[in-house]
């Protein structure tokens, strides 16, 4: 199984769904900075589309607000798209998350490779027997 790491800026408030079947899915986009090119231009952010689904989507998405840092870990696809003005074919990068966490700092604080990064702290398999809140949630 694949597995990607990001860590990035929240784009928008997680939205809150439920299935038909009643589960719950909450989708949320994050900007992950890319650096900058040989001239010295930042490069556009890339976007990555997250899931949560069930509990760990019902506990966190209160919580997942524009403009927090968020470190994520899931399993990659891609979604397919038309863009409208153009009539090109597009792919954008989803991600299912399976762990995830809130950073505390700049997503693009240009830590070196000495520094640790912040852990995910919420594991698919614990969040099923471990109640969220809101003394858990760092702010």
């Amino acid at each position: 199984m694949i597995k990607t790491f990001f860590d990035g800026r929240v784009g928008a408030d997680a939205e809150l769904k439920f299935t038909p079947t009643g589960k719950a899915v909450a989708t949320f986009s994050v900007a992950v900075d890319q650096g900058k090119d040989r001239e010295g231009e930042k490069r556009a952010p890339m976007w990555v589309k997250c899931t949560l689904w069930e509990k760990r989507a019902e506990a966190l998405a209160p919580h997942i607000k524009k403009g927090i840092v968020v470190v994520i870990c899931g399993r990659p696809s891609t979604e397919a798209w038309k863009d409208k003005r153009t009539d090109d074919a597009q792919a954008k990068l989803c991600i299912t998350v399976d762990e995830f966490s809130f950073g505390g700092g700049s997503a693009s604080s240009g830590e070196s490779e000495g520094e640790s990064r912040p852990q995910p702290q919420y594991r698919r398999d614990d969040i099923r027997s471990t109640e969220i809140t809101d003394e858990d949630i760092p702010f």
